[in-house]
């Protein structure tokens, strides 16, 4: 490529991003290359996009912020079920000899999920909720931005969704009533995307949903999977099961 800068910031991270994206799409060497594209956001953010403004809705690194962590989390979760990754995982898993090496470092990263999972909603439940203080009190103005990027969706609706979005982040951020309260968000997020965002362009880099689609994907993965280890959620479950335990012993004497 003539004239392509691969010296630089921009020069690097394209090529990481389209290699990246390609394989995470395809679910191959999944945990290494969230790691590398997470430290790539977080290098993004820190020398582009922070010396703008501290909070990330209104120094425009609010995408970046987001991609980090989601990566981040990508790095415990695994690639899933339907992925390049898992299939040869099986094919290893056949050689009974190699199964107990190659399973090993797999199995320790995956011990870590639900925490990181409660990392990744503490942080989207803080950055979720500052939109609802921005339309409900015309807080956290925006102070820099992607250029050409149009405004967010969610900074669109009507005012009273700003009640929804700080009550409902509060009660993700300490993990209380996760699971209703991320879908009941999902829908919020859906209408945003569908009636403010779409009629702008079909693809979400163009018309400022890239923001909202990451909420709606994690939010839907908190309300099929929960807050994770780290919620009152987890603590009241925690507490149900002693009880439980509890009466079946006092039953059994």
């Amino acid at each position: 490529m003539v004239g392509y800068n691969f010296h630089s910031l921009i020069g690097i991270a394209g090529p990481l991003e389209v290699i990246g994206g390609a394989l995470l799409i395809f679910g191959l060497f999944t945990r290494t290359t969230a790691f590398i594209l997470s430290g790539e956001m977080a290098v993004a953010y820190f020398t582009r996009w922070a010396p703008r403004g501290f909070w990330p809705i209104s120094n425009g690194g609010e995408e970046s912020a987001l991609f980090c962590f989601v990566f981040f989390w990508l790095v415990f979760a695994g690639p899933g079920l339907w992925s390049f990754d898992e299939l040869l995982h099986k094919i290893r898993n056949q050689k009974k000899s190699t199964a107990l090496v190659t399973d090993a470092p797999q199995e320790a990263l995956s011990s870590w999920e639900g925490p990181i999972r409660s990392l990744l909603r503490v942080v989207l439940a803080f950055t979720f909720s500052l939109h609802g203080y921005r339309l409900l009190f015309g807080v956290f103005p925006t102070l820099a931005g992607r250029r050409g990027a149009p405004p967010m969706p969610l900074d669109g609706l009507p005012p009273i969704f700003g009640a929804l979005e700080i009550a409902g982040g509060m009660l993700l951020f300490i993990g209380l009533f996760t699971r209703p309260t991320a879908l009941i968000l999902c829908c919020e997020l859906l209408a945003a995307y569908f009636y403010l965002a779409m009629p702008r362009s079909v693809w979400p880099i163009r018309n400022g949903g890239d923001e909202v689609l990451l909420y709606l994907l994690v939010f839907i993965y908190l309300g099929v999977r929960g807050a994770g280890t780290w919620s009152w959620d987890d603590l009241r479950r925690k507490g149900a099961s002693r009880e439980l335990m509890s009466a079946s012993a006092g039953k059994s004497r």
